[in-house]
């Protein structure tokens, strides 16, 4: 079922019917109607004050049928006995006698376009009855549903009487009645599953729906196609605004605001009470991110006359403006108005959801949306599945945004896999949520797979959003894959730039010979390029490419190269050892060959010192705060290799005790 808000407050009712109303028709002049009922009687209304003008009598049988002569001079009626009465359209006053048309109950009776044709149109089937027959303007085709006909409307061609087209899906039970609008663009049908639809005759696209709380029987068109007027079980003919959603629903599918914003408010200017066009100004005012402006027409609609579209618009712009409980409270008192329907139910709280997420309540949003799956087990998942990818899109592009990457690529993954997208045509079965909150549902697919893409190739996973790329491309069709072609190549062209980086750095490690087990490449990313303008790589060459290039970094990791010695010693840190500080002050040149340490006594070392003429007013002891404040040698720094150090050793301190080091050269 195409899932699109329903209304389900009328906009007046006319009441007066002792029994079901199964039949209703508005007279071309604009201002009365005829009715037809259970009651085996007639009734002609006038459309500006509601109040009955002529009740018509002298039926056998339950009426079923009516219609008005293009002129509005003759009322044609049929009854369950299979007579066919006419009457005066002016005065009500029967102009014939009753006529047995059929042995069998009359369900249906028009007049030809024109006037003229003298002729009655029969369908013959062998697996449905015929509950409603409507000509389109021109004639050309007409329109018939009914009973066993799988809930569809078919269409036939008038010259052929042949079916042409497919049948029109949407319905859940038999088809009751069928109108067309004045225009010749729109389609009503009324159905035992308590639902009008509108539909668009060019597409047979279900653009509005319309909630009874009984079973319908009848509907038509009010002549100048601004309201639609229906009847069933419930004894009464509800009446029904068009206009603002036939226009201005048009105008915010196709994002012009501003003449949405127009039309709405002609027609409140027109009608001041009209709570349905308050509340749908208000989605557009929220749009527009003018959230006073839309609160106010929410308040407005529901203090007018409280209905489902007006508490859904006011808690869409308390959560516009962060008032995030009384928006709550919005939608739960809009629970009222679904008439306990599970599928309203679902996508009310669906638009609860999205409501909250845009206020950045993206927890409890989320939390909503899985509870659904549980709450709602018997209803059609998709919307649901739907609306959750949309939003895991948005969380994907918002921590893209904040570069999370790795976050959005999952995010981004989720959505890919998600089975919303088995439907190809999500947009039209979903108009409501682009109304409503302005979603391009209809390139949500192309979009998820390239926010996808860049999503991992901006956490340098060049092997995943390659892989990505190429999923991309399968699962898109032609039509997208033409549109994104630019995006594509931009995308193809960044891969290559970011693999020839990758290979410039580590060209010096991925030599042309085999390395740790693997067989080397020379260049391994050569010719990534202009492999990129052609096709994709295979997957055994990028699964390799990528060991490759994990080896080679952890290889440059492992293998750091010796810094280059400074032109001049930087200061050496203190330190607190007296090794340190003997390894720094007695580094030998590479001229110079290591001198091997001898271990001897200190006193014989003396000996040996001064034997050499060794400087020194106490050569006998060398004092530990000589140590700690002696600065090394700047010539003697310069010529420091890491191999060639002096060697301190520790010395029996003998006869002087305080246990001192020396070095032997």
């Amino acid at each position: 079922m195409s899932q699109i808000i329903p209304s389900t407050t009328p906009i007046r009712t006319f009441e007066d019917h002792e029994g079901h109303i199964i039949a209703d028709v508005v007279f071309p002049d604009k201002r009365r109607m005829i009715t037809g009922s259970y009651d085996k009687t007639l009734r002609l209304w006038d459309l500006e004050t509601g109040v009955v003008l002529k009740k018509m009598e002298g039926y056998r049988g339950w009426v079923l049928a009516l219609a008005v002569s293009r002129d509005g001079q003759i009322i044609a009626s049929g009854d369950t006995t299979g007579e066919v009465f006419a009457w005066h359209g002016e005065t009500g006053e029967s102009i014939v006698q009753s006529i047995k048309a059929h042995s069998y109950q009359i369900t249906s009776v028009d007049f030809s376009p024109d006037g003229t044709k003298e002729r009655v149109a029969y369908l013959t089937t062998t697996t449905s009855w015929n509950m409603s027959l409507a000509w389109t303007p021109d004639g050309t085709r007409l329109l018939s549903g009914g009973y066993k006909t799988k809930d569809n409307i078919l269409e036939w061609d008038t010259s052929t009487w042949q079916q042409v087209g497919h049948p029109w899906e949407g319905h859940t039970d038999y088809i009751n009645a069928i109108a067309i609008h004045p225009t010749g663009t729109l389609v009503a049908s009324a159905s035992r599953d308590r639902y009008i639809r509108l539909w668009r005759l060019l597409d047979q696209r279900t653009i509005a729906i319309f909630q009874h709380s009984s079973i319908l029987r009848c509907v038509t068109f009010s002549v100048d196609g601004k309201y639609i007027l229906s009847g069933g079980e419930d004894n009464k003919i509800s009446e029904w605004a068009i206009l603002d959603i036939t226009t201005a629903c048009d105008a915010c599918l196709t994002g012009d605001l501003s003449i949405a914003e127009d039309l709405l408010t002609q027609e409140i200017h027109t009608k001041a009470d009209d709570f349905t066009s308050y509340a749908n100004r208000s989605v557009v005012m929220a749009r527009q991110h003018n959230l006073d402006h839309a609160l106010e027409d929410a308040i407005k609609s529901v203090n007018i006359r409280p209905s489902l579209m007006g508490f859904i618009s006011k808690g869409i712009a308390l959560c516009g403006k962060g008032h995030i409980r009384e928006a709550r409270v919005a939608f739960d008192v809009a629970s009222m108005f679904t008439n306990q329907d599970s599928e309203t139910n679902q996508f009310l709280l669906l638009i609860k959801a999205i409501a909250l997420f845009n206020a950045d309540q993206h927890e409890e949003a989320m939390l909503l949306i899985e509870d659904l799956a549980a709450a709602c087990p018997n209803v059609d998942p998709l919307p649901r599945r739907v609306v959750e990818t949309y939003l895991r899109v948005q969380l994907g592009i918002k921590a893209f945004d904040g570069a999370h990457h790795d976050e959005a690529a999952d995010h981004f993954t989720a959505a890919v896999n998600s089975d919303a997208f088995s439907l190809k045509y999500i947009h039209l079965v979903y108009p409501d949520l682009t109304v409503l909150f302005g979603w391009d549902l209809e390139s949500l697919l192309l979009t998820t797979h390239q926010k996808r893409c860049q999503a991992f190739l901006s956490a340098g996973k060049l092997d995943e959003a390659l892989e990505a790329h190429k999923y991309m491309m399968d699962a898109i069709d032609d039509i997208a894959k033409a549109s994104c072609l630019d995006w594509s190549n931009q995308f193809k062209e960044k891969c290559s730039t970011l693999a020839a980086d990758i290979d410039r750095i580590l060209g010096a490690e991925i030599p042309g010979q085999e390395q740790d087990g693997y067989d080397a490449e020379p260049n391994f990313f050569q010719g990534m390029h202009q492999h990129s303008q052609i096709s994709r790589p295979r997957l055994q060459q990028r699964s390799g490419r990528l060991k490759r290039l994990k080896l080679a970094l952890m290889r440059r990791l492992q293998e750091a190269p010796a810094p280059v010695p400074p032109t001049t010693s930087p200061p050496v840190a203190v330190t607190t050892t007296i090794k340190t500080h003997l390894r720094h002050l007695f580094t030998r040149s590479p001229h110079h060959a290591t001198t091997p340490v001898v271990d001897v006594p200190f006193a014989k070392a003396k000996e040996r010192n001064a034997a050499a003429g060794a400087p020194g007013k106490d050569p006998d002891i060398v004092p530990d705060e000589y140590l700690d404040a002696v600065e090394p040698d700047p010539d003697t720094q310069q010529q420091q290799q890491p191999h060639q150090q002096a060697v301190a050793v520790h010395i029996d301190p003998g006869e002087h005790g305080g246990g001192k080091s020396c070095v032997c050269c």
